[in-house]
């Protein structure tokens, strides 16, 4: 096994820290604009979603989504946990998505 000397590691460090920032930085500069709006799974209204969004960011979409339009310029997935980890549909920039229960109660664009 190859031992780096500590320039070499220092710059592999340094290196890796600014790749890093840039990539949390571009990510957190861009957001979501155009119109996000949903039909309630609750009540059946029409809702609109407060955008521009940050990318990345998980949104609450109240009394979940039985359909959702995104006229956005940005993907959306939506998921059914506030962690947006649990999956529920995708709903691509400018497209129309139908769901079924369980019907997505977060959405995350980018």
């Amino acid at each position: 096994m190859r031992v780096l000397n500590p320039i070499s590691r220092a710059a592999l460090t340094i290196g890796a820290a600014a790749a890093l920032t840039m990539g949390l930085a571009t990510s957190s500069a861009q957001a979501a604009t155009g119109t996000f709006f949903y039909t309630r799974a609750d009540n059946g209204l029409e809702t609109t979603l407060n955008v521009p969004t940050p990318n990345g960011q998980c949104i609450p979409v109240s009394g979940g989504a039985r359909d959702a339009h995104n006229d956005t310029d940005t993907d959306a997935t939506m998921y059914t946990n506030s962690n947006c980890t649990v999956f529920a549909g995708f709903v691509g920039s400018r497209n129309f998505e139908s769901f079924s229960s369980p019907f997505p109660a977060f959405v995350k664009f980018g």
